[in-house]
């Protein structure tokens, strides 16, 4: 997929919603800068563990723009409690967009907000901190290898199953088991699917902090249990984990949600319990070629 794809699928997201359309279409189309990027209808875990969703979201500089139409108004304490939550969970700014007004001070409200957006970026810019939006280095291995990290709060996902791999000293060509190794014999790199899925039924919880993992044959988790918990010296008791999920344009990714450890007094016959304990990773180079 390139940005022209990328872009227009974004946009048709918001096909449906004729006020949010027009605010996003003109924002995107005044901003006219392929070296950012945009999100539509961005997904954002609440702290009680709902799910808000924020009408676009530049992830280069941390805004969210919000359109209010007429319901807004009848929910405005609501919808204060929803943007104290998003702020307070990520950090980011959000600026409003009221669409109840007049088509001059809809297209005035949508400069200053163009106004903002330069700002920030200019910022960065000034700063040298400016990275502009490349599609191929976003799901590059070697982007994260570079920076020597994976963050959650940076959304990463990746294409494949081996790309996530190669982040860890591996240099696979192609790779699909749901299980690899780590340089650290402690951890393993886990692509699960948390969903219900032939014999298995892997669950997160809302806030994502909690992994059950639970197989529908008792006789294969008897022993899956049993052969986790009894390994000796806590080998492969953390878990890096990339979930199995479709992105927000339809296609699979493998998504990066934290490193999960082993919960011995809540895991028993009935499946293994993982929690979070880290939402940052650190990354490892590629073998060198002999």
């Amino acid at each position: 997929m390139d940005k022209k794809e990328y872009i227009v699928r974004q946009l048709r997201r918001t096909y449906n919603k004729k006020y949010e359309a027009y605010v996003v279409h003109r924002i995107i189309h005044l901003l006219n800068d392929l070296d950012i990027k945009f999100v539509t209808q961005q997904y954002v875990v609440r702290p009680d563990g709902g799910i808000a969703l924020t009408d676009l979201f530049f992830p280069q500089i941390n805004l969210h723009i919000e359109v209010d139409e007429g319901h807004h108004k009848a929910n405005i304490d609501a919808d204060k409690l929803r943007e104290f939550d998003i702020i307070n969970t990520t950090g980011h700014d959000i600026l409003r967009v009221d669409v109840t007004t007049s088509i001059e001070q809809i297209n005035q409200r949508i400069n200053e907000v163009l106004e903002e957006i330069h700002k920030k970026i200019d910022r960065l810019k000034n700063n040298s901190e400016f990275k502009p939006w490349s599609i191929d280095s976003e799901f590059n291995s070697d982007t994260y290898i570079k920076i020597g990290y994976i963050d959650i709060h940076d959304n990463v996902a990746f294409k494949t199953i081996k790309d996530a791999c190669n982040c860890f000293g591996h240099n696979y060509i192609g790779y699909q088991k749901a299980g690899a190794s780590h340089p650290d014999s402690t951890i393993m790199l886990w692509f699960p699917k948390l969903f219900p899925n032939g014999e298995w039924d892997n669950q997160i919880s809302d806030d994502e902090k909690t992994i059950t993992e639970k197989s529908l044959n008792t006789k294969k988790v008897k022993k899956h249990i049993i052969g986790i918990i009894n390994r000796e010296n806590n080998a492969k008791h953390k878990r890096i984990v990339f979930a199995k999920v479709k992105g927000n344009l339809g296609f699979v990714l493998y998504r990066f949600r934290g490193l999960y450890q082993l919960d011995f007094n809540k895991s028993g016959s009935n499946g293994l319990v993982w929690r979070r304990v880290a939402t940052k990773v650190k990354t490892f180079p590629k073998p060198k070629n002999n």
